[in-house]
């Protein structure tokens, strides 16, 4: 199967990343796999795609990565290809979010024309920010405004009279992302600095704060609307906060535990199934606390490289073989 992982760009992968594990596994199933920039994209007469890619063989993270230095893009025919998995992130690609509309654009043509797609383009347009949350169930996630302007935010943060979480709608990795811990916080100049920060950059999502986040959240990896699983094994992390931050994220200082997928995590799973698969979300990371979803990662979810570290599975591996199938099923319709 000839595959082409889309990316920020290939420059700035690591090997621990669950892209980079993704690719490898790829290799590993006998995939002859490429990489291409976000940027690399082009549409030549007639409307057909071509994308400036790198051919890659390695089949381990870190010998990738050291092959990738070595390489030099050509031309790439996405009619050629079998399957193309979208890995890019505009929430931490701030320079080029014209790059990844266009881009997503092009492949939803490239679809048209018979492209198998992971995520599907037209539903990763609609969730380049994080307000496609907000089509949940009402019970499935914590009280929540978005907003451009700051008097709304205080009115929220009266409302609920206690401790809110205020994040850009368009970001990831846990940046810009801050707490209020209470009304009288707000005549604090450090926290009116913050929530301009955040509203420079567009609508503001301001979300309760949910008992239990400050002893972190559960990362759990879902694929075609079920949890990952490998020898009963679920794919799922708890993200314990460093001392002195609410953040769970990894990239803030997070660290990964072993996580607990209870009753709640499994129905609320089992709940928001059906709209993943009408939005074509095939691999989709979803943030938990409690029987609340915090967020919902369909570019590029993460998760994978702290749960082969933990449980020994090769998640990775199974989840290329998820692709393998859905691609097989798609060219067969």
């Amino acid at each position: 199967m000839r595959t082409l992982f889309l990316v920020n760009d290939p420059e700035e992968l690591v090997q621990t990343q669950t892209t980079t594990l993704l690719i490898a596994a790829a290799v590993r199933r006998g995939h002859e796999a490429w990489i291409s920039g976000v940027d690399g994209l082009s549409a030549v007469e007639g409307g057909a795609l071509v994308a400036d890619a790198l051919a890659v063989d390695a089949s381990a993270p870190e010998a990738l990565i050291a092959q990738l230095g070595q390489l030099r893009a050509v031309p790439l025919a996405l009619a050629t290809c079998d399957l193309c998995v979208v890995r890019t992130n505009p929430g931490r690609d701030e320079g080029r979010h014209a790059h990844h509309g266009a881009a997503l654009r092009l492949l939803e043509s490239a679809e048209e024309r018979g492209l198998v797609v992971i995520n599907r383009p037209r539903g990763l347009v609609r969730s380049m920010t994080k307000l496609p949350l907000l089509e949940l169930p009402e019970h499935l996630q914590p009280r929540t405004l978005v907003t451009a302007t700051r008097t709304h935010i205080e009115n929220f943060v009266r409302e609920v009279s206690g401790r809110v979480v205020v994040k850009p709608v368009l970001g990831s990795r846990g940046r810009h992302v801050f707490l209020v811990e209470s009304v009288d916080a707000l005549d604090a100049t450090e926290t009116e600095q913050r929530i301009e920060a955040v509203l420079r950059q567009g609508y503001a999502m301001v979300q309760e704060f949910v008992p239990g986040a400050e002893r972190g959240d559960l990362r759990v990896t879902l694929v075609n609307g079920e949890i990952l699983r490998c020898g009963g094994q679920p794919a799922a992390i708890a993200r314990v906060p460093k001392e002195g931050d609410f953040r769970s994220n990894l990239h803030v200082g997070g660290e990964a535990h072993p996580g607990v997928v209870n009753q709640h995590v499994a129905e609320a799973v089992e709940l928001i199934a059906p709209r993943l698969a009408s939005e074509g979300f095939v691999h989709v990371g979803a943030d938990f606390v409690g029987g609340s979803i915090l967020e919902l990662n369909v570019f590029s979810p993460g998760g994978l490289y702290p749960s082969e570290r933990l449980y020994g599975f090769d998640f990775s591996g199974k989840v290329i073989e998820a692709f393998e199938g859905y691609a097989a099923r798609a060219q067969s319709e």
